[in-house]
């Protein structure tokens, strides 16, 4: 597949199709069924990739990358759109639900950048968001919101009307937090930790205000890496350094 470590990958073309992208600085196009290579984006980064990421309509495709860009690319076509510099490196990337907004994480000042994704331009670009590197950020389904989270133990809430940050939860975790991921309805956001747990924020209501997250403990013996719900939320899947995938009710 690729030649180098695989970074992140995703279902696409209604799980006909997957994407995905490595450290060899070449994101792919594959076929489910039969297994075989559709297309290949390349010769644009110059360093790894540590993110790609697909549009809810499958036309565009948006990477990340230690050689401190990110980047738009045309899922027909594979070729690049548009670049944004950035002043480090940037460790992760996600596109809107409405396709129209691009955010980054660079750890350079442990910034985000918001981006028009029609127009390449940088409506945003929020300095000292975290106080360490922000290791995941992504748009709630309402597209209202941006989640980020950081080896500073901390989830921030980022409002796009108001252009700032509306929630800020530092007690959550005991270690740094490495993925967080939203039910389609945008009702829960789940959180992934190298303290071993994994905890599920009711931000449709903010009864975790009160009430604290569900926490899931029993699941890893080792610093757990990243969390997805199923289309329905009925499902959790998190992955971990203990080599174990564990599904949650």
């Amino acid at each position: 597949g690729h030649s180098d470590t695989v970074s992140s990958c995703h279902f696409c073309f209604e799980d006909t199709k997957i994407l995905s992208c490595s450290y060899d600085k070449t994101v792919k196009l594959w076929d489910v069924a039969k297994g075989f290579l559709i297309q290949v984006f390349e010769e644009e980064h110059k360093a790894p990739i540590s993110e790609c990421n697909v549009s809810a309509d499958d036309k565009r495709v948006i990477t990340s990358s230690y050689d401190n860009t990110v980047k738009a690319w045309d899922m027909e076509t594979g070729k690049m759109l548009w670049t944004i510099e950035h002043e480090g490196i940037v460790t992760s990337c996600n596109i809107s639900w409405d396709s129209k907004y691009v955010v980054s994480g660079s750890d350079r000042e442990n910034a985000i950048h918001i981006i028009d994704a029609a127009s390449a331009t940088v409506m945003a670009h929020v300095q000292g968001h975290h106080k360490s590197t922000i290791t995941r950020c992504c748009f709630d389904p309402d597209n209202r919101r941006v989640t980020t989270v950081s080896y500073d133990k901390a989830i921030k809430l980022w409002d796009m009307k108001t252009q700032s940050t509306s929630i800020t939860i530092k007690e959550g975790h005991t270690n740094a937090i490495s993925d967080c991921c939203f039910t389609s309805d945008g009702h829960y956001l789940c959180t992934a930790s190298w303290d071993r747990t994994l905890k599920l924020w009711d931000v449709k209501t903010g009864e975790f205000r009160c009430r604290g997250p569900i926490s899931l403990n029993q699941g890893h013996e080792g610093s757990v890496s990243s969390c997805l719900f199923s289309q329905d939320a009925s499902l959790l899947v998190s992955g971990a350094y203990d080599k174990t995938v564990a599904i949650w009710d």
